[in-house]
């Protein structure tokens, strides 16, 4: 092996095998620009870290807890019982609405909301978290993680890793904007449509 990590597609997902010959700093700077470069390949894949060899103390098992956990990615650590999850996070029901949730903070990489109604998120959903609804989400902020929603997503911006609504997943080329009016993310014949949320019809003029 020439690189630091090799990454290898198996059945059940795929195996990043360390390289002995490497530095552990050198290992975890070369993760750090492959998940970068490759997050949307690796999102939702089964990770497991082959040591291949490498005698890994806590401090090293940390390290790469940190740098997996940045891009929201759960991993196991071939050879032992260890595995790494999201943290799944239980928010309060609002008492008006009975099949919502609210969640009175941004979500950082690694958290994981899942409902069976809607997700009212008061801040950002950042890169590396992710949302889970069969209803509708509401964002009081920006869309940088993942967001699986039943019926549709209302944010103050789409710059998402993946978002699927139904089972259609969102064209991430017609991302990358911020806005001051909340845009709301439907399914319109097929496909995942933004526009502003409440926008009326224009009057076409004969």
């Amino acid at each position: 092996m020439v690189n630091p990590v090799v990454f290898k597609g198996v059945k059940d997902g795929i195996v990043a095998i360390l390289n002995p010959s490497f530095s552990m700093n050198e290992i975890l700077d070369y993760l750090e620009k492959i998940l970068n470069e490759r997050k949307v390949f690796f999102s939702g894949a089964d990770l497991q870290v082959d040591p291949n060899g490498m005698s890994l103390t806590e401090s090293d098992i940390d390290d790469l807890k940190k740098v997996f956990s940045r891009f929201g990615i759960e991993f196991s650590l071939k050879g032992t019982n260890i595995r790494i999850s999201k943290e799944e996070i239980t928010p309060r029901p609002d008492a008006g609405l009975q099949k919502t949730i609210i969640v009175s903070h941004t979500l950082r990489a690694g958290q994981l909301i899942r409902h069976n109604g809607n997700v009212v998120i008061l801040g950002d959903i950042n890169e590396g978290a992710e949302v889970n609804a069969t209803g509708s989400v509401y964002v009081f902020g920006i869309v940088r993680g993942i967001v699986n929603a039943g019926e549709s997503v209302i944010s103050l911006g789409f710059m998402p890793l993946r978002m699927t609504i139904g089972n259609v997943i969102f064209d991430n080329n017609k991302s990358g904007k911020t806005y001051r009016k909340p845009r709301i993310a439907t399914v319109e014949n097929g496909k995942i449509n933004v526009k502003v949320l409440g926008a009326k019809k224009s009057i076409r003029r004969r």
